[in-house]
């Protein structure tokens, strides 16, 4: 299991979107653009179950989330907090990973 949060907030998340964010909200995470500042490596993003664009994973826990689904893990993501802050509160997430089916096929063996 790791636990982060929802980083770059101010660049995709709708406020009203985020306002109504509850804890244990399930959420999605897909593959993102690559971005100039993250040294043109693509962010994994995260979306509300209908598509809303959050924000994404900080770049430390998306690298290591993706080389994880890269072996064919899958995640699970839910909001674990919400934090008040100035402008919008901070999201902090609960991702449990799900290894490959080969990888729990060999496990019971």
């Amino acid at each position: 299991m790791l636990h982060s949060f929802l980083a770059g907030t101010g660049e995709l998340a709708d406020l009203g979107v985020l306002a109504s964010l509850q804890v244990g909200a399930l959420l999605t995470i897909r593959p993102g653009r690559a971005a100039p500042r993250f040294g043109g490596r693509s962010r994994l993003e995260v979306r509300t179950p209908d598509g809303h664009a959050l924000g994404y994973l900080p770049p430390e826990d998306g690298e290591v989330l993706a080389s994880l689904l890269d072996a064919g893990a899958s995640a699970i993501v839910r909001v674990r907090g919400l934090v008040p802050a100035f402008q919008r509160p901070r999201v902090q997430l609960e991702i449990r990973v799900v290894p490959a089916a080969a990888d729990q096929t060999s496990a019971k063996a």
